[in-house]
């Protein structure tokens, strides 16, 4: 049995934290549903913390609108109209919990667009910046169905995996992010600050300098002098290149770039069969029609290269051909993915397949990005040890020269 604690609002508001023990975290949803609470957070929590006072993870209100944002959302929304709340009295009671400003406002907005007549589909459409359009085809789905609560409900459940998925890339990006930029201030404290006086030191002698403490010297100097201009030129490059990225010219060469360099090439590829996977099984656990689904999974990939190859398989398969077919058309998709397309086809359990295809892929990206980052981290020390090894070699050669001077 795990522990876990939860911050939930009662029907009139009333702001409720506690814990609650159950078998996994499904479960600890569905008995605090049970309640009758609009559950707002929850996560797990150690055994050895129990008998200590619990702080829930509540940062009070943040501009931007994150995924767990949008689960909590989806699974408020679902269980407010599950339990026979009306949907613009449901989005009111959701605008005040979110911790998102942001999507408080979006939702307030919703609820003046419904209100003039427009559908909670034709609405959240106009605000792209926040409903992408996996969340506007669910949500058409669950109108046109009168199923809207369920749909979502395994949208929330969706998004809920995907937080956690991410957060795991997350953790193990975090340990080499900080070793270098760890590595990056020492190196800068090496030739700002501890250079400068060892050339101060070495001035003071009538000797000639080794050639590797020359360069070392000359290197310090010309930071130190330029130190602004180099600043503000990295500054410059990396606006420069963040733009560049942002164009559509800029995202194209990225995006044919991340699919042939060595090692980036095959995170890259799992990256996509990720998304492609699952964002595919949850439209159409969803309902949602498979030409729509390739529309939508195609904007997901995040590689356009990709992008443009998937959306090409729309026409076809309104012509009648296989989606298996048209999967085995596209170079990076492995065999995998069209038998798995195929097999899906002949039983029609195409919802389910594609689960275990994203489950299978999301184990196999993360140990790539943990394996990748178990070799980029002893990398980083050895270069650091380079560089702070060839500094002292430099600082110590004309020390050894003065003491052979002085022998002599």
């Amino acid at each position: 049995m795990g522990l876990y604690a939860y911050l939930a609002k009662t029907k009139d508001a009333k702001t409720i934290k506690d814990k609650i023990e159950a078998g996994s975290k499904e479960e600890a949803i569905a008995n605090i549903r049970s309640k009758g609470l609009f559950l707002i957070s929850i996560e797990e929590v150690s055994r050895e913390k129990k008998g200590s006072t619990f702080f829930i993870f509540y940062k009070g209100k943040h501009k931007g609108v994150k995924l767990l944002d949008m689960a909590f959302f989806a699974r408020n929304l679902s269980v407010t109209l599950s339990s026979g709340i009306p949907l613009l009295r449901s989005l009111e009671l959701i605008s005040y919990q979110t911790e998102s400003i942001k999507l408080a406002n979006v939702l307030k907005m919703i609820v003046r667009d419904i209100k003039k007549g427009l559908s909670l589909h034709e609405s959240t459409v106009r605000y792209p910046n926040v409903f992408s359009p996996l969340w506007t085809g669910i949500i058409e789905v669950g109108e046109a169905s009168g199923n809207l609560p369920f749909v979502l409900e395994k949208l929330a459940d969706f998004l809920d995996k995907r937080a956690d998925f991410e957060r795991k890339i997350k953790t193990a990006l975090v340990y080499p992010t900080m070793v270098s930029i760890f590595s990056v201030i020492v190196v800068i404290v090496f030739f700002k600050f501890i250079l400068p006086k060892f050339t101060e030191v070495f001035q003071q002698f009538d000797i000639e300098l080794p050639l590797l403490t020359k360069l070392l010297f000359n290197m310090s100097n010309f930071i130190n002098k330029n130190f602004i201009g180099i600043f503000v030129f990295f500054i410059f490059l990396i606006i420069g290149f963040s733009y560049f990225k942002k164009q559509s010219y800029g995202r194209k060469f990225m995006d044919n770039l991340s699919l042939v360099l060595p090692i980036i090439r095959d995170l890259t590829i799992t990256s996509i069969l990720e998304r492609f996977s699952s964002t595919f099984y949850i439209l159409l656990e969803s309902g949602v029609p498979i030409i729509y689904s390739i529309e939508v999974v195609s904007r997901a990939v995040g590689n356009s290269i990709i992008e443009k190859r998937i959306s090409e398989m729309e026409d076809n398969i309104r012509r009648g051909l296989s989606l298996s077919l048209e999967l085995s058309k596209i170079e990076i998709f492995p065999p995998l993915i069209s038998e798995i397309a195929r097999i899906g086809e002949e039983t029609g359990n195409m919802p389910e397949m594609f689960m275990k295809v994203s489950q299978h892929y999301q184990k196999e990206l993360t140990t790539n990005i943990e394996q990748l980052m178990g070799i980029f981290e002893p990398l980083i020390i050895f270069i650091l040890g380079i560089v702070i090894g060839t500094i002292v070699i430099a600082l110590f050669l004309p020390i050894f020269k003065l003491a052979t001077l002085g022998g002599g």
